[in-house]
């Protein structure tokens, strides 16, 4: 029945293959919809794994957490180096790591911070930063690490000079040009918006903006004869201590302390007023706002499968007036009934199974395609790499039903007659 099936498929090949092109698109979007939207949540809640609580000055949970954390929206505002500081020797922390934001360096955002956020922050499920290229100074002095993507796209290596630059366009002043950098480490890929960050220490940030030199003569960039001494530079002491920062990553001792100690942060009496997020419960507020849209990029690529499906069926009871004849050849030949409703059948589970493998790789091609657009727009990992399970279940459903709209023309084709199929129309 199966070869029966295929030559009589081939007779017809031009009309079968629009029909399992364009279902195969429907199958598509309705799999990239569906990878997107579950690698953007895996990423943003892989971002942010390991922290407790976020602590920033008082404003918005959401706008604190996407720009610090995910790096969108609008600046938020500065809290108080001495309220760092007693967030830090508060019992109940056991870690605490300063972040300040503001500068960038050709269109890539500059975090300071300390060594201690290489030894923290996790991304992921819980995995340490790692790093592909480092040496022993990482962020001593004016050291700075590099994301994979920063490193990969700027094509930068151990020992490069840069200079940062005031705000996030990606050409704009040049107040820091005789102020470079040293690349001390470059990350290993996260899928996180540390690919796409570069890594300096607090104090070294401080120091630039305060308009210190340190031993390097006031010229451009290139004209320095030995600039890696700059990884060198002590920079502890009160002089460069700062005074602002944006916020403060935290993890406690006691995860069954998190609410009272973000109370404490959020307490009126304090002398600078603070704002605590716990991260997981704002991005499930984030989830809730978006889970609307989310429903209806659902329900619209469900749809287009089910309009898709429509269209096979209709071009398979359409096919039957002109294939009349050659279902009465199969009946004088002493095919039963039944057979030529099988032969639909199997050619309706032929169209879908074909046309859900073409899908699947229309999907991991414009997934990769929109992972590389969007991935770099919102800085996260959204590439696929293999079929999810709720995937498989999905193209196990296209297919079933598929075969249940073709026993639609097999119903007409088994209720035909062989005198009806013999009859001239002319």
């Amino acid at each position: 029945m199966l070869g029966l099936t295929l030559r009589s498929m081939l007779s017809r090949k031009l009309s079968l293959a629009l029909t399992i092109v364009t279902l195969a698109l429907s199958v598509s979007l309705f799999l990239t919809i569906e990878r997107l939207r579950i690698s953007a949540r895996d990423s943003f809640d892989g971002t942010v794994s390991g922290v407790d609580v976020l602590v920033g000055a008082r404003g918005s949970d959401l706008s604190l957490l996407l720009y610090t954390v995910f790096q969108i929206g609008d600046a938020s505002p500065s809290m108080r180096w001495d309220s760092f500081l007693d967030v830090e020797k508060d019992e109940r922390v056991e870690w605490a790591v300063p972040i300040s934001l503001g500068d960038s360096h050709r269109g890539y955002r500059v975090i300071a911070t300390t060594s201690d956020y290489f030894d923290h922050v996790r991304v992921g499920r819980g995995r340490l930063l790692a790093f592909r290229e480092k040496n022993e100074a990482l962020l001593n002095g004016f050291g700075v690490v590099l994301g994979s993507e920063v490193a990969r796209n700027l094509k930068y290596s151990l020992g490069a000079p840069l200079a940062v630059q005031h705000g996030l366009a990606s050409a704009g002043d040049d107040s820091h040009k005789t102020q470079p950098f040293i690349v001390t480490g470059i990350l290993r890929p996260t899928g996180t918006p540390v690919d796409y960050s570069l890594l300096v220490h607090i104090r070294a940030f401080e120091a630039i903006h305060e308009g210190w030199n340190g031993s390097v003569p006031g010229t451009a960039i290139e004209r320095h004869a030995d600039v890696t001494d700059r990884t060198t530079i002590d920079l502890s002491g009160p002089t460069f201590e700062p005074s602002l920062l944006t916020a403060v990553y935290v993890g406690l001792k006691s995860k069954r302390r998190i609410f009272q100690f973000v109370e404490d942060i959020e307490d009126r009496d304090r002398a600078e007023p603070l704002t605590g997020v716990l991260p997981g419960i704002t991005l499930s507020q984030l989830w809730l706002l978006v889970s609307s849209a989310e429903q209806a990029l659902l329900i619209f690529s469900v749809l287009i499968v089910i309009v898709a499906l429509a269209g096979q069926m209709t071009l398979l009871v359409a096919t039957l007036d002109l294939r009349r004849r050659e279902i009465a050849i199969y009946r004088a030949m002493g095919a039963q009934p039944r057979t030529i409703a099988g032969l639909l059948v199997v050619e309706a589970a032929f169209i879908s199974a074909a046309a859900a493998a073409c899908g699947v790789i229309l999907t991991l091609g414009g997934t990769w395609l929109a992972g590389q657009v969007l991935g770099a727009f919102l800085k996260l990992d959204l590439n696929a790499i293999m079929l999810l399970p709720s995937q498989i279940q999905a193209l196990v459903a296209f297919v079933s039903v598929s075969v249940v709209t073709g026993l639609v023309p097999a119903l007409l084709a088994y209720r035909s007659s062989l005198q009806d199929g013999m009859r001239s129309r002319y």
